[in-house]
């Protein structure tokens, strides 16, 4: 424009330029309120997620919490880019973890814990039928099989619950809990 001096395409350049800076300056606050716009809205829908999980899921994250000794907190569902729900593992520290990001054992007890809070659910419902499992704790540790025997305990104040293992130790942790907790071991090889 400067090169230009005063002749006319120096004075239309220089009142294009003036256009164009006037119809930006709408466009950057327009764009700006639905940018904020939608950064609130995607926060009041995980706020409300958060505060409205279904009972199944808020009570297999408790169970899910309990069976992983407190490595879990919780689950959060989430939807992805083709609108696909998914479940996320919460940490104690808020990091959320993937399924596919957890260990055999921890799915393991991922799959237990929504089953339980399935069947408790259900069970509220309808005739209560009995929890019949096999070997359920092959991929848990020691300190995590136990977890799993008291949460089963827990469970068995409404539930029949008939565990099958042929691992002693699970036996022996079973006894440990001891009729009190209305656990009984009977051993098919006596």
């Amino acid at each position: 424009i400067q090169a230009l001096d005063g002749s006319s395409k120096a004075a239309e350049a220089a009142e294009l330029a003036e256009q164009l800076l006037a119809g930006i300056v709408p466009d950057a606050e327009q764009y700006l309120r639905y940018t904020i716009a939608r950064l609130i809205l995607e926060e009041q829908i995980e706020n409300y997620r958060r505060d409205n999980q279904t009972p199944v899921l808020r009570r297999a994250g408790e169970l899910f919490a309990k069976l992983t000794l407190g490595s879990f907190t919780g689950l959060r569902d989430e939807i992805d880019e083709q609108g696909k729900p998914f479940l996320l593992g919460v940490r104690p520290d808020k990091s959320e973890v993937a399924v596919d990001g957890m260990s055999e054992g921890t799915r393991d007890q991922l799959f237990l814990a929504l089953r339980l809070s399935t069947i408790e659910l259900q069970g509220e419902q309808q005739e209560r039928l009995p929890f019949v499992v096999d070997d359920i704790l092959v991929g848990f540790d020691d300190a995590r099989s136990k977890a799993c025997l008291e949460v089963l305990a827990e469970f068995a104040e409404k539930f029949q619950v008939l565990v099958f293992t042929h691992h002693s130790m699970v036996a022996q942790t079973a006894k440990e809990l001891g009729s009190k907790r209305g656990v009984h071991v009977h051993l098919l090889n006596e």
